[in-house]
Order: C-alpha cells, then structure tokens, then sequence
C-alpha cells in the first residue's frame, strides 16, 4: 500500500508511507517525512493470530504520531467484530514508546465500517486523540483526519 497524510499544521507537514506485505502476517516499508527530507524505517509484525475468540498480538516499528516523525516501537491487541447488518467494528489497545521520550505510552484506537467502503474512527497515540474519516473504493482510499481534534489534514491512498 502506499498513502500520503498531508498536514499543514504538523511538524512534518506531510508524511508518505510505502508497504510491502511479504505474508498475511509481517509488513516491512518506509516512511517519507516532506518537511525534513527524510526516511524512517517500517515494520509490522502479527505474533499471535486473531481468532473467533482472542485478539492479535503485534509488534511494530516505525513513525509514532501523526506528523510528529519521530521514530518509535508499539505493541498492541487488536480484535475485529462483525455486526448483524454487515458491518464490522474494529478496536485495538496497546503500548507505545517513542525515542525522544523516556517512557511508555497508551495507545487506543476503534473504527466502525458500516458497508465495508465508509469508515468513521478514533485512535490516541499516547499524547493526543485524532477522529478520522475514510472512504474506500478499490483499491483507492481516501480520507480526513482532525489531528488533535483540531488540526485537519487529508488523505490518499492506493492498495496493490
């Protein structure tokens, strides 16, 4: 997948991200910060799969904060719910650490996708919380974001 978050008021202002899925279970990319002219290492790993009954564990590696590029690691539980009309509700918890600070952070998130195209979310990186609005139509994406509750930035994306 590759995606661009454009955010003016940020300090990377614009963050673009290029994935390679090497198994349905590990991740490896690099992130582009615009305003610094510079890359950082991604990676994403899935310990335990998700099953009808438990969550998935995962580890990642890479930029932690939007527009904030600073490098970091997490780890979090993520569990998926279907809902009777078809739509689905995603939710995840977990720990963060970023390397210009000394300490760990809470990391929460869920998303709710009534028709598998729209998707209206909420996720907290450990310092503030971002609203988010998607729109998919295969295999673009597009999308908004209220960074801090306050700040906008957009969205764009494409899956191969």
């Amino acid at each position: 997948m590759f995606n661009t978050v454009y955010a003016p008021t940020t300090k990377t202002v614009a963050e673009s991200f290029l994935w390679y899925q090497a198994n349905p279970r590990l991740q490896f990319g690099v992130a582009f910060l615009w305003k610094q002219q510079a890359f950082r290492a991604l990676a994403s790993w899935q310990a335990i799969a998700e099953t009808s009954t438990s969550p998935s564990l995962s580890f990642s590696a890479g930029v932690q904060g939007i527009g904030t590029g600073n490098p970091g690691f997490s780890s979090t539980i993520e569990k998926n719910f279907s809902l009777s009309d078809g739509g689905q509700i995603n939710a995840f918890a977990g720990i963060g650490y970023r390397s210009n600070e000394s300490h760990l952070h809470s990391l929460l998130g869920a998303k709710w996708t009534p028709d598998g195209k729209l998707t209206l979310g909420y996720q907290h990186d450990g310092h503030e919380g971002h609203p988010f609005a998607t729109y998919s139509v295969e295999p673009y994406v597009i999308g908004f974001y209220l960074i801090s509750g306050d700040r906008p930035a957009i969205m764009g994306g494409w899956r191969y």
